[in-house]
């Protein structure tokens, strides 16, 4: 492999940093800034402690990005103080590098881990499959550590126990496991690494979006994934639960882009890492590396983390497009599936990766194709909906709900701005036989251009008003000529 030849195209930048002098954090984040010399975007944090030393590792957002597509390699960032920064740049390209030829599609969400002298690196390839290299360094030089992927989950974490043994856990978000729907799974691994030693296993009742990750704390075993905008967390006291307990609330929305976590204990601290894209003039998609320590009850539960940034660092709010062009028509734009365009131009969104909420529940269903969905949406509740491109024309268009309910009465309410915000339309909702029992709504929707944020407000009496599955509509881009006056 010609690791070695790539890592000598990036000089070792290392990157001083004082600490945030505050009661919540001791982070000065982003970790890398733009202004320094080596910079790179790099996200979905997996952080470890071998030795004395932090490692992360990271996908690498490109400086042109506009999709998840453009992610080809990893990076890797180093201290031993959590102060001072070494940035290693690019160090495993499995496209590129040789033994790694069955590696293909997205290079996302890696994860890494070390046992008797070796260090495992584990990777997705071609989105659900997973690859491995390995080294005798926590930094490579790299090789393949199989000859082709070894097992199939979506965002594979590897934890070692205190006994020696390994897991591999993931969620099925894009391939059902067992039982339909995306949760929290795990698997035993041998003692090689890179095989399965035994079946995997459902570890949550909950669904689950992606990012799963697993440490343990006083003998006490942490599973956290993204579930819509947040990160939420179970725990349990084995690593291959009946069901872990839900809990709740591990960290907030990322800013500007869905949120992949990892947490560690160094120093006698716990820290959160986690990405953003509000920072170093990113995106969605030029996402930087930070840090946040986090804080336990005295019955093991965690206080919701609580993001910092450091002053001198602006924040800036990117833009990008959330249509695809044409010729990639029915093509996913996200990771989590959450817009396609369909033909004629028709946008659809799953209602569920919604970028704020109040009194949602997810679950999965089946109405022909397995999903996860939003139910039993109750009066009051809300979904809102970041960077909604309406069009730029001033013909009415149609916007359609996909809804299943056993009760007359409720409405959809569109807001722009607020879930008070100015109406743009209301849908009444009918009965449509049963929760399961699907039907597509429409209202027009006159004169509302540009790109909003769209607020989904439900009401009615009572719980259990409807179940959602999802929402789309054409954008309207036809100027109307209105005659001369």
């Amino acid at each position: 492999m010609n690791t070695c030849t790539t890592m000598n195209k990036f000089k070792i930048i290392v990157i001083v940093f004082f600490l945030l002098m505050g009661k919540m954090s001791s982070a000065q984040n982003p970790i890398l800034r733009e202004n320094t010399a080596g910079f790179l975007f790099a996200a979905d944090p997996s952080a470890e402690v071998f030795g004395d030393k932090v490692y992360v590792y990271c996908s690498h957002d490109q400086p042109d990005a506009t999709n998840y597509e453009s992610m080809k390699d990893y990076v890797i960032l180093e201290s031993s103080d959590m102060k001072t920064w070494t940035n290693h740049g690019v160090s495993l390209d499995p496209q590129l590098d040789k033994g790694f030829e069955y590696a293909q599609s997205n290079m996302n969400a890696p994860d890494a881990a070390y046992k008797k002298g070796w260090y495992y690196w584990y990777f997705p390839s071609d989105v659900t499959h997973v690859g491995v290299a390995k080294s005798k360094t926590p930094v490579g030089p790299w090789e393949s550590a199989v000859s082709n992927e070894f097992t199939t989950i979506f965002d594979p974490t590897v934890f070692v126990d205190d006994d020696g043994q390994a897991y591999i856990f993931g969620n099925d978000h894009w391939v059902d496991i067992g039982e339909p729907g995306s949760h929290i799974m795990g698997a035993k691994l041998k003692e090689n690494m890179i095989e399965l030693d035994g079946p995997w296993v459902r570890l949550s009742k909950e669904v689950v979006n992606e990012a799963v990750h697993v440490f343990k704390r006083n003998g006490i075993y942490y599973f956290s994934a993204r579930v819509g905008p947040v990160t939420q967390y179970w725990m349990a006291d084995s690593p291959l639960p009946q069901y872990a307990v839900f809990k709740g609330e591990l960290a907030p929305n990322s800013p500007e882009s869905p949120n992949h976590t990892s947490v560690i204990e160094f120093k006698n601290e716990w820290y959160l890492f986690y990405h953003r894209g509000d920072v170093n003039h990113g995106s969605r998609y030029k996402r930087s590396v930070c840090f946040d320590k986090i804080t336990f009850r005295p019955d093991g539960t965690i206080e919701p983390v609580v993001y910092t940034l450091d002053k001198e660092v602006a924040i800036t709010v990117p833009t990008y497009a959330k249509r695809v062009p044409k010729e990639n028509k029915d093509k996913m734009v996200s990771d989590a599936k959450e817009t396609k365009l369909l033909e004629d131009g028709v946008i659809r969104y799953e209602a569920e990766i919604f970028d704020n909420q109040l009194g949602i529940k997810l679950e999965n269903q089946n109405d022909g194709d397995q999903r996860t969905e939003i139910v039993q949406l109750s009066n009051g509740d809300w979904t809102s909906y970041n960077d909604i491109k309406f069009g730029n024309g001033d013909e009415p268009f149609s916007f359609r709900v996909r809804i299943a309910t056993p009760n007359e009465g409720g409405e959809i309410v569109l807001r722009v701005n607020s879930p008070t915000g100015t109406i743009i339309g209301t849908i009444p909702v009918p009965a449509t036989g049963s929760a399961t029992n699907y039907a597509t709504l429409s209202t027009k929707v006159n004169r509302i251009l540009g790109s909003q944020t769209l607020y989904l407000c439900y009401r009615g009496k009572g719980d259990s008003l409807l179940n959602l599955n999802w929402f789309e509509w054409t954008p309207s881009l036809k100027k109307i000529n209105k005659p001369k006056i």
